[in-house]
């Protein structure tokens, strides 16, 4: 049976009673050392020593809590101070689940430690009175207030169903609502129910297998990319313990989780942790060669130390080495013991050099973001001209033309900025803006054509998907803001006397380009005009594309054949220079292969 299997974020309350179950005796009687932060958000490592050693505790309030081998960031925060201040050096006298919740009680000698597992889950400590000493975040619930001063209060438990209720979510097949457990894991075991006599023979089941759970009874397995629970699941790996499963599963998550939260500033963050690391592996590659060595040593003195065992000695000095022995045990376990905690340590170093590799590769990504900032910014800050304000462009001989971006514009550009010798041109429909070319003397038919191009893209045709659209043009000294006799001319509308010139058929089609030799600046205008100033440009007609989407589309496109990261930081400029939904009819390369266009270099 096919099983569909959801990403799991959190441990359930499942998963906590199986790893518990586990690792209980782990943790009673041990001794709270040490408390670091890490650079994740409210994600901390309780150092715990046990006769045997120490062990590392993560909590993540709100998703997980297990020991780990993996390396972390070691921080101090100013929760991490105040947590060691309460607790450290305290024992943890006793460790349980509160009430069939999400949460975990550790309880000390004077103290008590609450990590809840829950959505928006926290850290509370509090006194034997249960009066809150420190929280994670304080928070406001309708029935409860997790701040310093208040009483700790559990969650509300769920309301029990009615047997109405319970009939209906039988009936809807959300026997996980009836039994309080994932469904997914009501799945992977094949228990269900569709009436109230199934439901019962269900609890029996369930109650079975949460028996064998809190009796330790686990089948710890894990899919990386899916999910982990204490039970087999089709395309699982098994593993000696959940708590290795839940260590490998949450780990993997957290690697997805740091690479969301890494910004400009981590690249140094990145470097100190790996030059740790590093110093961390330097030591264990050490401690595995002496630890070979030692066995090696009681191996090759064998008889000697055979000798030395009989006598009672706990240590021993052979091959230039001091090397502690139990007398308790024959040199080959001795030797063995030392041969297995380099093998343990191995494994530690291939981990360690794992993660240095993953954090270098990180690092260089960092650093080519870093450099795309950077350029990015050096390239937003340039002077801007006067005829910026305007839709614009410069023709292919060099003349400025402008067009109003709205009806003040268009009214201003009229009143304020056209002379009697400029040109005038307008998209021959309703809905265009006033287009200027300044001081054209000595003024070319392409020049005429380049305007026309910037007349008609930035009309209303453009937003209706035509093809191309009548551009007439007219000087200056025709135009006028008085109206005849008797009439009146709203806002943004003038009178046209004397002859319109028509530039017929002018494609609706706006070439942008980046103009490095200004800066970066970005051009738009036609594609005769744009290809000689420009070393890059692509060429948009109407389409079906919003101007944001094919905004960030362009700015790449850019940044990619210019090899300038940082490009991409102007493409709000361009999505200010689209006309409306487009699309890209060709880019640079393209452009130029069709129109047998010389490039520039």
């Amino acid at each position: 049976m096919s099983i569909k299997l959801s990403r799991k974020l959190s441990m359930s309350y499942i998963d906590l009673v199986a790893w518990l179950a586990e690792n209980r005796e782990r943790l009673v009687g041990c001794r709270i050392d040490n408390i670091f932060a890490t650079n994740l958000p409210h994600l901390y490592i309780f150092v715990i020593h046990c006769h045997n050693g120490d062990s590392q505790l993560v909590i993540q309030p709100g998703k997980r809590v297990h020991f780990t081998k993996f390396n972390h960031e070691r921080l101090l925060d100013s929760k991490a101070k105040m947590l060691r201040e309460l607790i450290r050096g305290e024992l943890i006298e006793d460790v349980d689940v509160v009430n069939g919740e999400r949460i975990l009680r550790m309880k000390l000698k004077d103290k008590i430690v609450y990590i809840e597992l829950l959505p928006k889950g926290t850290l509370i400590v509090t006194d034997n009175d249960n009066r809150i000493k420190f929280a994670l975040e304080q928070r406001e619930f309708k029935d409860r207030t997790l701040k310093p001063g208040e009483l700790y209060v559990l969650p509300p438990s769920p309301t029990e169903l009615k047997p109405n209720e319970i009939e209906s979510y039988l009936k809807k097949g959300a026997l996980s609502r009836v039994l309080g457990v994932p469904q997914e894991f009501l799945n992977i075991l094949s228990i269900n129910a569709n009436n109230l006599d199934e439901l019962e023979e269900a609890k029996k089941k369930l109650e079975k297998v949460m028996q064998d759970i809190q009796h330790g009874v686990i089948q710890p397995c894990v899919d990386l990319e899916r999910t982990v629970w204490p039970v087999r699941f089709p395309g699982c790996t098994e593993l000696p313990s959940y708590n290795e499963a839940l260590d490998n599963y949450f780990t993997s998550l957290e690697k997805a989780e740091l690479e969301k939260l890494v910004d400009e500033g981590e690249e140094k963050k990145l470097e100190a942790t790996i030059s740790k690391l590093k110093e961390t592996l330097t030591k264990m590659e050490e401690e595995a060669e002496t630890l070979r060595k030692k066995g090696k040593a009681i191996m090759n003195n064998y008889l000697e130390v055979e000798e030395k065992i009989k006598e009672g000695a706990k240590e021993i000095e052979i091959e230039g080495l001091k090397i502690e022995i139990d007398p308790k045990i024959s040199a080959s376990k001795n030797a063995s013991q030392y041969f297995e905690k380099a093998k343990e340590l191995d494994a530690k170093i291939r981990r360690t050099r794992e993660t240095i590799e993953e954090l270098e590769k990180k690092k260089q990504e960092i650093k080519a973001k870093s450099k795309e900032t950077i350029e990015g910014s050096k390239i937003l800050v340039r002077k801007k001209e006067w005829y910026e304000r305007y839709h614009w462009t410069i023709t292919s001989n060099g003349f400025i033309v402008i067009a109003g971006r709205d009806i003040d514009q268009n009214e201003s550009i009229v009143r304020k900025m056209l002379e009697d010798k400029d040109i005038f041109l307008h998209a021959d429909i309703q809905g265009a803006p006033a287009t200027v070319i300044k001081n054209p003397v000595g003024i070319g038919e392409q020049d005429l054509m380049d305007a026309a191009v910037l007349a008609g893209c930035y009309s209303k045709a453009w937003k209706l998907g035509l093809a191309s659209i009548d551009v007439f043009w007219v000087y200056g000294e025709q135009v006028s803001k008085s109206p005849p006799s008797g009439e009146y001319l709203p806002k943004g509308s003038f009178m046209i006397y004397g002859k319109k010139n028509y530039i017929k058929n002018v494609k609706l089609e706006l070439t942008i380009g980046v103009n490095v030799e200004s800066d970066f600046r970005i051009e738009v205008g036609s594609f005769e005009a744009i290809s000689k100033r420009c070393k890059v440009f692509v060429t948009i007609t109407p389409g079906d594309s919003d101007p944001e989407k094919l905004g960030d589309r362009i700015s790449r496109i850019f940044a990619r054949e210019l090899g300038v990261d940082g490009v991409k930081a102007l493409k709000d400029e361009i999505v200010r220079m689209i006309p409306g939904k487009s699309k890209i009819k060709g880019t640079t390369h393209q452009l130029a292969n069709s129109t047998g266009l010389n490039l520039k270099d």
